[in-house]
């Protein structure tokens, strides 16, 4: 026999090898699945409607490591590791994901972004335990300005090591705080371990439940078969220390719930001894993320620019009237200050306002600041802590007003404050009648960017102080953006009298882009001298999901 039939004799028997054992080994790996749905939207989550940012930590900025104001008693704190914040706790440690100091609100602050625990019920946290085998935690609210013992309420629940998702509803324990969860909460504290241990989030969702559970049914019937959730579909790499995978059910049916999960694209298969079935797919489809860019509450055009003629962007020392306890220098277009003595707590800078150009307290009402901060956060009085700033004007008349504290924190504030709206008792120190703003003549304005009795260095890279957003040439500009976009969204765009999100009067519907959105409206006739509108919009995606989102700031028609 030559050497080509014989090989080609070998080639026809491996093809008829294949050819018999193929079928045998498709049938031996068990069908997908089956699922009661392949899509749902993602639940609405109190992060993502209010804050336009889940805490998913993607970014630092989700939970910073600031000890003292983001967290108390962690060590070796990572804010955002690859999505997962890392941190060691000691006893008692906790993280602080929303708070207030019943003083103007600055940044995320829950006086100005509460929750409305009548909307979200639920949470869902996914956090991995190592180091302790026996723990609690501990979800707190507080619905006054402060997180302090005397407003607050507490649910604790069991931990246990590895990664898990603890979902409950919350509801008040009785005994371990005199507060329900119910009306408004300005503070939100999670102690993930009461007895300390190496702690990682993955999420944190406060959610309104919306969907029925997913029912999934495997279509295996070997001994001994699980259901699976996972989200790169290598179930290689199923290992404790692997966030991305859990077990939904030890028996062959089970429930997902949707409502619990991060929005992604989970597979779902059986397994049994280490043998998987082929993978269903669904999809929690993450609702649009937006934040309204315009208008807002930094306002339209500053008298700096407008009247004075030269903004205070600190790019020359003329910006700068006088000083009170500081040294300051200019450099790249920002003020360089640190404070001095005698008194270091009492220090700040007048804005050069010339004498024959007051301010006109009636037309520029907003004032804003953009400022960095050096060093740790602290609210005490000794050194390294007074990271409170105020705000001082004197009228032409000599009267004198100081606000009450304005909380900073290290890194960089974008500080906003209605000097019109926010009511005096609230807004003065000492709870003042009246804020000697609104129709005054405003002579000098100081700004104390801090009361650190130590030695603290910041910087100003400007401050406004704006009229309210208007029309120009009478058309109304409307921007925003969705962190979450997706191709076919439109959105409905209305005016709302009273900021509550309900939107009084649509004015457009635009389709989304991604970035920047631009809505251009023409103001009718009879609207003209209405007076102030905050500005609503409803983003809706292709798969129906939907988020309404407010403006920060009111235009003025």
């Amino acid at each position: 026999m030559s050497r080509k039939v014989l090989i080609s004799l070998i080639l026809s028997s491996l093809v008829v090898a294949l050819l018999a054992v193929s079928p045998a080994q498709a049938q031996s790996r068990p069908r997908r699945p089956v699922l009661s749905t392949l899509l749902v939207n993602e639940a609405p989550d109190f992060a993502s409607d209010q804050l336009a940012n889940a805490w998913d930590f993607a970014g630092a900025g989700d939970l910073p490591d600031v000890v003292g104001l983001t967290h108390t008693r962690f060590r070796n704190v990572s804010p955002a590791d690859r999505g997962v914040w890392k941190g060691t706790a000691d006893r008692l440690g906790h993280v602080r994901l929303l708070q207030s100091w019943m003083s103007l609100p600055n940044g995320r602050d829950g006086e100005a972004t509460p929750i409305n625990a009548d909307r979200y019920t639920h949470i869902s946290i996914r956090m991995r335990l190592t180091g302790s085998s026996s723990n609690r935690g501990q979800l707190s609210w507080f619905d006054c300005g402060r997180v302090a013992p005397e407003c607050r309420g507490s649910q604790s629940f069991q931990v246990f090591q590895g990664w898990h998702t603890y979902n409950f509803r919350i509801a008040d324990d009785g005994g371990a705080g005199n507060v329900d969860w119910a009306g408004e909460i300005r503070g939100l504290v999670l102690t993930p371990a009461a007895a300390g241990g190496q702690i990682e989030l993955d999420w944190v969702r406060l959610y309104r439940p919306t969907n029925a559970a997913v029912t999934v049914r495997a279509r295996d019937n070997r001994p001994g078969v699980r259901l699976i959730w996972d989200r790169d579909l290598n179930p290689g790499n199923n290992t404790s220390d692997n966030r991305n995978w859990g077990v939904i059910s030890n028996s062959r049916s089970g429930t997902f719930n949707t409502d619990a999960m991060a929005p992604a694209k989970y597979f779902i298969y059986s397994e049994s001894n280490g043998q998987r079935s082929f993978a269903s797919a669904i999809t929690v489809n993450r609702r649009p993320q937006v934040r309204i860019l315009q208008p807002d509450a930094i306002g339209g055009a500053d008298y700096a620019t407008t009247v004075r003629r030269d903004p205070w962007d600190f790019s020359q020392r003329s910006d700068v009237e006088q000083t009170r306890n500081m040294t300051f220098n200019i450099a790249n277009g920002t003020l360089i200050g640190t404070n001095t003595g005698p008194t270091r707590s009492d220090s700040g800078f007048e804005i050069a306002i010339p004498d024959r150009l007051p301010i006109n307290g009636s037309r520029f009402t907003n004032f804003s600041a953009r400022v960095f901060y050096e060093g740790g956060f602290s609210l005490s009085g000794n050194p390294g802590g007074g990271m409170n700033a105020r705000l001082v004007w004197i009228t032409r008349n000599g009267d004198i007003r100081v606000t009450e504290d304005i909380v900073v924190f290290p890194g960089w504030n974008t500080i906003t404050i209605d000097l019109d709206d926010v009511p005096p008792q609230r807004l003065i120190e000492g709870g003042a009648r009246s804020s000697l703003w609104d129709g005054q003549q405003i002579a000098r304005v100081r700004f104390d960017a801090h009361e650190d009795s130590g030695t603290r260095r910041f910087r100003v890279d400007w401050i406004r102080i704006s009229e309210n957003d208007k029309p120009v040439n009478g058309r109304v500009v409307v921007s925003f953006r969705d962190r979450a976009y997706q191709r076919g969204t439109t959105a409905k765009i209305f005016l709302d009298r009273n900021g509550d999100g309900a939107g009084d009067r649509q004015i457009g519907t635009v389709n989304v882009v991604n970035g920047r959105n631009v809505f251009r409206w023409t103001v009718p006739r009879s609207l003209v001298g209405s007076g102030e509108w905050f500005v609503t919009t409803e983003l809706t995606d292709p798969h129906g999901a939907r988020t309404t989102t407010t403006s920060t700031g009111t235009v003025e028609l």
